[in-house]
């Protein structure tokens, strides 16, 4: 492809082509490569670019976060790992920061499917027809210590994930049965981030911070819309703003 370029460029050297034609080629560069990223698979080119709010700014108002006593070292990332993540409170917000297991339960894909993942169940505790490869979603531990609902958290709460200096916005649509292991998203979210998305290979050990954004205007409340994207970046970008509103830099 960028062969094609540097052709380009010595048509247009060799040419001595007026200005106005220079600004074209400009333009038809563009395009190729813009073609070129649908044709090679490059979407994960613009991973992290949801919205105007940076990671940066995100991690640093976790600094002002509040232990939830409760949480303290209750969850670990594995099973066969330590009891080392704790949930934290901000205004209008819980957080914490793990690993990113992938998650590729919901409707079977190409994806999506007992082969490619020996663990997968073709439901998700939201209870509609959820792609794991099409949605970016995320898990919560079931029942206690997480306490989801005491926390103002239900099925359709937006969060914004941070990983490696990129953020990405997702839906809380599954539940882990096992109640001390935090850590998981679905396939299409870890695409949004760079991470590798196989469900039996991929993940990261992270840092991977977890921003949930509570109650109901941080909620997709209509179960038809839970597979909107973009209503999921709305709402989170909305919500995120207002932390950073909340939480001035110094």
């Amino acid at each position: 492809m960028f062969s094609v370029f540097n052709g380009l460029d010595e048509m247009v050297s060799r040419s001595n082509l007026h200005t106005a034609m220079k600004a074209n080629l400009h333009f038809l560069r563009r395009s190729i490569l813009l073609l070129g990223l649908v044709l090679f698979g490059a979407r994960n080119i613009f991973a992290g670019s949801e919205g105007d709010v940076t990671a940066a700014q995100l991690l640093a108002v976790t600094q002002h976060g509040k232990l939830i006593k409760e949480t303290e070292n209750k969850f670990r990332t594995d099973v066969e790992k330590p009891k080392n993540v704790s949930m934290f409170s901000l205004t209008n917000a819980t957080f914490w920061t793990a690993d990113m297991d992938i998650d590729s339960d919901g409707r079977e894909t190409t994806q999506c499917n007992k082969q490619r993942d020996p663990d997968f169940q073709n439901e998700l505790s939201c209870g509609t027809d959820i792609a794991a490869d099409e949605t970016p979603l995320f898990v919560i531990p079931i029942g206690k210590p997480a306490n989801s609902k005491q926390r103002g958290i239900e099925i359709g709460q937006v969060a914004a994930i941070i990983y490696s200096n990129q953020v990405c916005y997702a839906v809380f649509l599954d539940e882990c049965g096992v109640k001390n292991v935090i850590g998981e998203a679905s396939i299409a979210t870890a695409r949004l981030l760079n991470i590798d998305a196989d469900p039996k290979t991929g993940g990261t050990d992270g840092p991977v911070t977890y921003i949930v954004f509570t109650g109901t205007s941080g909620r997709i409340t209509d179960p038809k819309d839970y597979g909107n994207h973009a209503k999921a970046v709305e709402i989170g970008v909305k919500r995120a703003q207002e932390l950073l509103a909340h939480y001035p830099a110094q």
